[in-house]
């Protein structure tokens, strides 16, 4: 899920590296580069993970978010999921 100002918008992530991801745009919602986006990842165990980044390219069908610096532990334990499932 993904929450710009307050709003929720499920997407779907295609690439996942420590850096960033690429998300598919959810129908109807587009941002622009440079807005500050929370991801959050649905985790077994009903766990919530939350990371911040920031949009740095934006395509027709998915744009693509780098991770804000100081998460990498968090964003290593949602790799390992990612990559587990």
């Amino acid at each position: 899920m993904i929450t710009p100002n307050g709003d929720q918008h499920d997407a779907c992530v295609r690439n996942f590296s420590l850096g960033g991801v690429r998300v598919d745009r959810p129908n109807g919602w587009s941002p622009s580069e440079g807005t500050a986006l929370k991801l959050f990842f649905m985790m077994e165990s009903e766990q919530t993970m939350m990371v911040q980044g920031q949009v740095v390219r934006v395509a027709v069908d998915h744009f693509g978010l780098a991770f804000e610096p100081g998460q990498e532990e968090c964003i290593a334990h949602v790799l390992s999921w990612v990559r587990g499932s």
